[in-house]
């Protein structure tokens, strides 16, 4: 037990970092309150020089009422986006209008969007008319006809 009683704010600190380390790597968000809780003890520790024991206490209970704390403030807390298809580039061009820069031949062509090119199913149409995104399917977005431009 001798252990214990020489800890000292430098190894709340080390431990502190070492927890933030992991919790970087998983992303959890729990480590990041244990954590806090051991620069917390390392803090009291330095200013008040508790004992061991006294330093267990303050580990414990701070990392309980910090992890149960941010369980409660995440299951409350609402967390549908702001903007859904962030990471769906593709829905990002439902019901927006484009023009074909190549013909709709058997049901597959192509439009320009932006800088990029993707590849449409729809009805036969010319190249240069209108079309209207409905839908997409992996990568290939589903158009409607909207008539020559």
């Amino acid at each position: 037990m001798a252990f214990l009683i020489a800890m000292t704010p430098w190894h709340w600190l080390t431990a502190a970092v070492l927890l933030l380390v992991i919790e970087m790597m998983i992303g959890s968000y729990y480590l990041l309150w244990v954590s806090f809780s051991a620069f917390l003890t390392a803090v009291l520790q330095w200013m008040f020089g508790l004992e061991w024991g006294a330093q267990m206490i303050v580990f414990s209970l701070s990392s309980i009422f910090s992890v149960v704390a941010w369980y409660v403030y995440d299951k409350k807390r609402d967390k549908t986006s702001t903007r859904p298809t962030l990471n769906k580039r593709g829905h990002q061009y439902i019901g927006r209008t484009f023009q074909l820069s190549q013909p709709i031949i058997n049901g597959v062509g192509k439009i320009n969007v932006d800088d990029s090119s993707w590849k449409v199913k729809g009805a036969d149409a010319a190249e240069g008319t209108a079309v209207r995104v409905k839908d997409i399917d992996g990568t290939v977005l589903i158009v409607e006809s909207l008539g020559e431009s």
